[in-house]
């Protein structure tokens, strides 16, 4: 089995898969990268931090709409299915001169917010359950029982790449990478790739994305409302997620002192 057939075995599809690399266009001073995309753990973030640094780099100045965050211009990242090969993907996830990285997200608060912002919230993702379960689009499904539902019905938590595994979502056990941020450390993680792809003077210049601070202060008061069982469910739907951020908190967090 090829390095991309083995990747490719964590994600729903093929187009899923190459929507979640990120390579640039143009080499930065710092060198190529891949960046492996990760749905609510600040992506946004890192995806505007990235194009502003490589636009800024070309002696330009990006719009940074959520529209054109979320569809980068192939003049400064090459992704998906138009923008990638697998002769590409196989060629940078192997090169060792590649600095590949991505950001990780603690699997309670990622969850949470995921269940805030897209099932609460009323996104398309909501209806997608509701489809899923055979129950009418406008049907509601507390917290405690989003929770409950992940940790007992594999479906469901592969229904949606805001929920499922951050450990499939961004192939750990099958890339080599250099770096992997947290959201918990995120200005101290976005300096350090920052530095490591633009070079030191571009230290600063991270696009701060994350919502305001009304956004923030709701989900921690969600986050307040779990109860052991509740936590219980989320080691039992997420267990190798757990594992892994424990393993990045470890490994990488010296890279910050």
């Amino acid at each position: 089995m090829s390095v991309f057939d083995e990747m490719l075995r964590n994600y729903p599809h093929r187009r899923h898969f190459l929507q979640t690399i990120n390579l640039p266009t143009q080499t930065p001073k710092g060198g190529d990268f891949l960046y492996m995309k990760n749905h609510k753990a600040a992506c946004t973030t890192v995806l505007a931090t990235l194009m502003h640094n490589l636009e800024r780099a070309q002696g330009g100045s990006v719009t940074l709409s959520m529209d054109a965050v979320h569809a980068p211009s192939k003049s400064l990242l090459l992704t998906g299915a138009r923008g990638l090969s697998e002769a590409r993907v196989i060629a940078a996830v192997n090169d060792p001169k590649v600095f590949k990285f991505t950001v990780v997200r603690d699997p309670v608060s990622r969850t949470v917010s995921a269940y805030a912002d897209k099932v609460l919230g009323g996104q398309s993702q909501k209806t997608r359950l509701m489809t899923y379960l055979g129950r009418p689009h406008d049907s509601n499904i507390t917290l405690k029982q989003f929770i409950a539902l992940l940790a007992n019905d594999e479906g469901a938590r592969e229904l949606d790449r805001h929920w499922r595994s951050q450990r499939k979502e961004i192939s750990y056990d099958q890339i080599d990478f250099d770096y992997i941020g947290t959201v918990d450390t995120l200005k101290q993680s976005m300096d350090h790739i920052v530095k490591r792809i633009f070079g030191i003077e571009a230290l600063g210049n991270s696009v701060d994305t994350g919502g305001d601070f009304g956004r923030r202060t709701e989900l921690q008061k969600m986050l307040e409302t779990l109860s052991a069982r509740d936590i219980k469910n989320l080691e039992m739907a997420f267990e190798p997620d757990f594992e892994m951020y424990e393993m990045v908190n470890q490994t990488f967090a010296k890279a910050l002192m």
